[in-house]
């Protein structure tokens, strides 16, 4: 989910749902939630009547120098479900996905797409990296400039 921080309620709305339409979720959470431990593996997020409860795993990126708090409601490890490690790993991968998008939106000015056709879609993204890899094998007088938009501009 493009989240950022994700909210009590929109977290509260997700856990209820049940049966075949349950959705499963890592989102991280603000570094200001209050946390109670249930006992269970499980904490309690909030003190107010807005509090959900759903597993909450915190690490440190070392490299960046951050710690990250995470809630989610994949099962835990033992009972078929997914180990601390592969939900920090699943969250630093879908955290590249949102670097590339951010990318794409500002860079290579793909905020607003001209379909809603799933190939019509995905045929612009490759479009847009093609002509980003396009550009940077261009040699363009320096002159024009050297960023990106200035080497669009020139052509």
């Amino acid at each position: 989910m493009d989240r950022g921080f994700a909210s009590k309620p929109f977290i509260k709305k997700i856990l209820e749902v049940q049966g075949d339409n349950k959705k499963y979720f890592v989102i991280r959470l603000n570094a200001n939630y209050t946390l109670e431990a249930l006992g269970n593996g499980e904490f309690r997020i909030g003190k107010r009547k807005d509090v959900v409860a759903c597993r909450v795993i915190n690490f440190c990126d070392l490299k960046n120098r951050a710690e990250y708090r995470l809630a989610t409601n994949l099962p835990k490890w033992g009972e078929g479900g997914v180990k601390d490690e592969e939900i920090m790993e699943i969250y630093r991968k879908r955290w590249q996905i949102e670097l590339l998008w951010k990318f794409l939106k500002m860079p290579m000015k793909l905020d607003r797409f001209i379909s809603k056709n799933m190939n019509e879609i995905e045929m612009q993204i490759y479009v847009t990296l093609t002509c980003y890899l396009m550009l940077h094998l261009l040699e363009i007088p320096k002159m024009w400039g050297v960023k990106l938009l200035d080497k669009i501009r020139y052509l």
